[in-house]
């Protein structure tokens, strides 16, 4: 049915690349229909012109192509606001102590080191060793079990310097790794390169996924 239809099925199967370029592409929409259909009036042949109702039938579907474009828009828009929500609600947490999935951390100046392990089955003890960046054991402690869950652990003061944290769950006589979380403070808030994701800076720790981060943390200061 001509470039008209051609036309709206090329618009159907393109991705928006952000939504700027929707906007343009749906104020442009109109104009480009237009001059297609005033293309195809012209150039058709005299003798076997085209039904009015093909007409009616093109711009019923430029009308729904139009409006998912719109659409898309007004959806680009929502989620980039949602985006700034949850970034401003982070904001929030700048100042507190938060947990994160590691297992080094840099101590800029003197001070405790402290974290938790997750236990998702019950153990016969759990074991954790802070050793420092040459590799010698600091700190050893056998924690209070008191079934699967969180358990959290401190270290005393340490010297300012790179450290590093490791623990066992004890099973059946085995000792199994475990995952650590180490505390830190959020010294900074921002958005992640695909616009979705929010990223904390956590002191000591690096950049954080928010999601990947656990606010739970014991001990934040207000």
């Amino acid at each position: 049915m001509s470039a008209i239809s051609g036309f709206a099925d090329n618009i159907n199967t393109q991705n928006s690349n952000s939504v700027a370029t929707n906007g343009s592409n749906t104020e442009g929409l109109s104009t480009m229909f237009l001059e297609l259909l005033v293309a195809q009036i012209s150039h058709q042949n005299p003798l076997d012109p085209m039904d009015g109702t093909q007409y009616v039938s093109q711009l019923a579907e430029f009308a729904n192509v139009e409006s998912l474009q719109s659409l898309k828009v007004d959806s680009g828009k929502n989620l980039q606001l949602q985006a700034s929500q949850q970034a401003l609600q982070a904001t929030a947490l700048i100042g507190k102590q938060v947990d994160v999935a590691a297992e080094t951390i840099l101590l800029e100046q003197d001070g405790p080191i402290s974290g938790a392990v997750n236990l998702g089955k019950e153990a016969d003890s759990v074991e954790v060793r802070l050793y420092n960046a040459e590799g010698q054991l600091m700190q050893k402690q056998t924690l209070p079990y008191s079934g699967v869950g969180t358990i959290r652990f401190a270290f005393d003061q340490q010297d300012a310097g790179g450290y590093y944290v490791q623990a066992d769950a004890h099973i059946d006589g085995q000792p199994q790794p475990l995952t650590t979380m180490l505390s830190g403070e959020v010294e900074r808030v921002s958005v992640g390169s695909n616009k979705d994701d929010i990223i904390l800076q956590v002191n000591g720790l690096g950049n954080h996924a928010l999601l990947d981060t656990n606010q739970l943390a014991f001990g934040g200061n207000s």
